[in-house]
C-alpha cells in the first residue's frame, strides 16, 4: 500500500466515524475525564486537561473502573495463570508427554506475558472497552531476525485510531496518527526523515501528525508464517507516512496482524460498537445537571441574598467580613429563603446513581460487604458474571484473548523459546486450542469437579445395597477428569504406558505371594497331615 493511498484512507476512515465521534466525546467528558478530551489534539503536556471540567459526579467513573477490574481479575488476573493449551485431537490430549509439553508451553508463554507489560497495558484496554464501548491494543513485538527483545503492548487511543475489516470480520488494515516532535522523527527514521523536519530538529516543539498503517499483503497470504522471513516477505507490513503529504518514512511487516480490537456489542451496519456507558449517558447528564442546581441551591442555602427596602439601605450592601452597612432600621434586612427541595433533590440523584450502577452490574457483581469472602460467595459472584457478561466475554475472548495467545506462540516458537514438538503432534497434524483458567472459568470447573465427586459417594452409598453398580463407573477416567478439572499439572499423574507396568509388577506381586501363601498352607496341611498319621500310628502300636 502506497503512503498516499494509506493518508487518504486515514481521513475517509476519519470522515466515516465523524458522527460516533460526538457520543464519545460527551463519554469522554462525563464518564472518563481523565481519558483525554476526545476532540482535542494533545500536542503537549499542557495541552492535556487535568481537572474533571463540569463533571459533577463520580459515579458513573467508578462504576467502569469497578467493572473494568471485574474482568480483569475474572479473565487475566495477574495473580495465577490464566489460560492453558488443548489439542483439538482429544487422543492427544490423553498422552502424558503431549499433556506435558502443553504445559511447558503454556508455562513459558505466561512467564514472557508476566515479564511484558501486559498487565498494565491490558487494564487501560478494558477501561476503554468498558467505557467507551471499543478498545485496542497492539503486540509491537518487530520479531528481528537478530535478537530476541520480549514482548511489548500498547493499548491504543481510541480518538485517533480506525481500522478496516475483511469479510470475515477480522481486522485486515489498521491506522494510527500520532503526533510527534521532528526530534522523535529522526530518532526514529534517521537519514529517512524529509529535509524540512531535519531543519528544526532541536530548534522547534512543533509536532507533525505521523500515520502508522499495518496493511494485510494480498501476494503474502500463503507465506509460511512457522519459519522466519524477512519483513518484506511477511503477511502484513507496516508503514509510517506524513498526514499532510502522504511521503513514506518507513516500513517492516508482522507474521501476523499484532492489533487486537474488541467491542462491548456490535452495532450493526457498523465496525464499532457500543457499551454500557452508551445505555447510561442520559442518565448521567440528568444526573449531573441534576447534581449541578442542587449545588447551587445548597450554596444560596448557605450564603443566602438579603433583603431590604430601599428607603432603609444608607450606604452600600457589604456583606464580607468585617463590612460596614449603613441602614435606617436593622430589623428590615431579613436574609431571602428559598425553601428550595433539596429532599426531592436528593432522591431523585439517589434514583439516577442507582440506575447507573445497574447499567454497568455494579450492584450485581458487588456482594454484600463481609470480612471476607467465602467460596460460595466467590462462586455465585462468578456465575453473576457469566451469566450478566457472557456476549462480551465470548467477544473478548475470540477478538482478543485467542489471537493475542495464537501470535504470542508463534512469536516464541519463531524465537526458538519453546521445547521442541512432540513427533505425534506433529504426525497427527491437529490444531491447538486455547482454554482459559482465571477465577471465572475455573469457578465453572470447580461445579464440575463437585458433581462428579457426590456422583462417585453417592455410587459408593448404593454399592453397599447393590454392589453391582460399582461395574458402571469407570474410575480411571474419573481420575484422569478430576484431576484436569482440579488443575493437577500432567507432570504429578502417571502416563497409561507407567499405570500398565505398575498394575502388572502389582499383579505379578500378588500372584507370587498367593502362591507362597499356598505353598506355605500345602506345607503346614503336609506337616499336621504327618504329625496326625504319626499319631495314629503310636496309638495302634501302643494298643
Amino acid at each position: 500500500m502506497k503512503g498516499d493511498q494509506i493518508r487518504k484512507n486515514y481521513n475517509r476512515l476519519k470522515q466515516d466515524r465523524s458522527t460516533l465521534d460526538g457520543t464519545l466525546d460527551l463519554i469522554g467528558r462525563f464518564i472518563m475525564p481523565l481519558r483525554s478530551e476526545f476532540y482535542d489534539t494533545t500536542s503537549g503536556e499542557h495541552s492535556v486537561d487535568w481537572r474533571t471540567r463540569d463533571d459533577y459526579d463520580s459515579t458513573a467513573s467508578e462504576s467502569v473502573d469497578t467493572l473494568a477490574s471485574s474482568i480483569q481479575g475474572a479473565l487475566t488476573s495477574m495473580a495465577m495463570q490464566w489460560f492453558e493449551l488443548r489439542m483439538r485431537n482429544k487422543e492427544l490430549n490423553n498422552d502424558i508427554e503431549v499433556q506435558r509439553w502443553l504445559e511447558s508451553c503454556a508455562e513459558i508463554m505466561y512467564q514472557e506475558l508476566q515479564e511484558s507489560n501486559f498487565d498494565t497495558e491490558v487494564s487501560e484496554f478494558y477501561l476503554d472497552l468498558c467505557g467507551y464501548g471499543n478498545a485496542i491494543i497492539i503486540e509491537e513485538a518487530t520479531e528481528d531476525l537478530a535478537n530476541w527483545d520480549g514482548l511489548n503492548f500498547k493499548a491504543v487511543p481510541l480518538d485517533s485510531s480506525y481500522f478496516e475489516e475483511d469479510h470475515k470480520g477480522n481486522i485486515m488494515n489498521f491506522y494510527r496518527c500520532m503526533s510527534w516532535t521532528a526530534n522523535q522523527i529522526y530518532s526514529k527514521f534517521g537519514d529517512n526523515t524529509p529535509q524540512e523536519i531535519k531543519d528544526k530538529v532541536g530548534e522547534s516543539s512543533e509536532k507533525f501528525d505521523v500515520i502508522f498503517c499495518i496493511y494485510f499483503r494480498k501476494d503474502k497470504k500463503d507465506a509460511d508464517t512457522s519459519k522466519k522471513l524477512s519483513a518484506k516477505e511477511r503477511p502484513y507490513g507496516y508503514k509510517y507516512v506524513l498526514a499532510k503529504c502522504g511521503t513514506e518514512l518507513g516500513d517492516g511487516g508482522y507474521y501476523e496482524m499484532p492489533a487486537f480490537v474488541s467491542r462491548w456489542r456490535r452495532t450493526p451496519g457498523s465496525v464499532w460498537g457500543y457499551g454500557p456507558s452508551h445505555l447510561a449517558l442520559s442518565d448521567v447528564l440528568t444526573l449531573n445537571e441534576l447534581t449541578a442546581d442542587l449545588l447551587e441551591s445548597l450554596g444560596k442555602a448557605i450564603d443566602p441574598s438579603t433583603l431590604t427596602t430601599q428607603r432603609n439601605l444608607l450606604s452600600d450592601l457589604d456583606l464580607g467580613r468585617g463590612g460596614l452597612t449603613v441602614v435606617r432600621d436593622v430589623n428590615d434586612i431579613v436574609p431571602f429563603e428559598t425553601r428550595a427541595r433539596f429532599d426531592v433533590g436528593e432522591l431523585k440523584i439517589d434514583r439516577l446513581q442507582e440506575a447507573i450502577r445497574r447499567t454497568y452490574r455494579v450492584d450485581q457483581l458487588q456482594l454484600k460487604d463481609s470480612p471476607a469472602m467465602t467460596a460460595t460467595e466467590a462462586e455465585i459472584r462468578y456465575e453473576l458474571m457469566q451469566r450478566l457478561l457472557g456476549p462480551t466475554l465470548g467477544r473478548l475472548k475470540n477478538d482478543f484473548l485467542d489471537p493475542m495467545l495464537k501470535r504470542t506462540f508463534n512469536i516464541l516458537f519463531r524465537a526458538g523459546k519453546l521445547p521442541e514438538i512432540p513427533q505425534v503432534v506433529i504426525d497427527s497434524q491437529s490444531e491447538m486450542d486455547i482454554e482459559y483458567t482465571g477465577p471465572l472459568p475455573r469457578s465453572q470447573k470447580t461445579r464440575r469437579l463437585h458433581a462428579v465427586q457426590q456422583w462417585v459417594m453417592s455410587i459408593a452409598q448404593l454399592a453397599e445395597i447393590k454392589p453391582e453398580v460399582m461395574d458402571i463407573p469407570d474410575f480411571d477416567r474419573i481420575v484422569h477428569e478430576s484431576a484436569k478439572l482440579a488443575g493437577v499439572p500432567a507432570m504429578l499423574v502417571n502416563d497409561e504406558k507407567t499405570v500398565s507396568k505398575t498394575r502388572k509388577v502389582r499383579a505379578q506381586q500378588e500372584a507370587r505371594m498367593a502362591q507362597m501363601q499356598q505353598l506355605k498352607e500345602g506345607m503346614a496341611a503336609a506337616k499336621d497331615g504327618s504329625a496326625a498319621m504319626k499319631n495314629a500310628m503310636e496309638a495302634e502300636n501302643g494298643q
